[in-house]
């Protein structure tokens, strides 16, 4: 398994164990809190990284990192009502199926800049499959 493979197994399950802790969090400091606390914990946590590396801050990458930061905030809040309302499995594997569905036409486009890549009939199937999955979550 290659590192890249590693590092997406760890971040899943890094997402279903925020999902939790942030539900937990919610209890006590509501949505906009918990937005504002984990923003300054990720700014303090990036800052601290940069301080090891040479960021390129220029207006194009600034604005990137605000846009990441709104989108990040939105999923954060969005995740956490979700679960609370829906459960973590519905949640995720709704989140699952939209990242796969988004992700193929990133991958198929070249949007944002990779090359665009061709999809087989495999990984098509592949998909389809883990939607298959996903709904089947969903609607038990």
């Amino acid at each position: 398994m290659n590192i890249g493979a590693i590092l997406a197994a760890l971040a899943g399950l890094a997402i279903a164990a925020q999902v939790v802790v942030n539900t937990l969090g919610i209890r006590y400091l509501g949505v906009g809190a918990l937005i504002g606390v984990s923003g300054v914990a990720t700014a303090i946590a990036g800052f601290a990284v940069a301080l090891f590396s040479h960021p390129e801050f220029t207006a194009r990458a600034t604005l990137w990192a605000i846009v990441s930061g709104v989108l990040g905030a939105f999923i954060l809040g969005a995740i956490v009502l979700a679960a609370g309302r829906a459960g973590l499995a519905q949640t995720l594997s709704l989140v699952i199926a939209s990242q796969l569905i988004a992700g193929l036409l990133i991958d198929r486009t070249g949007l944002f800049g990779p090359a665009a890549a061709d999809f087989g009939l495999l990984k098509v199937f592949g998909v389809a499959l883990i939607l298959a999955g996903g709904l089947l979550v969903v609607r038990s």
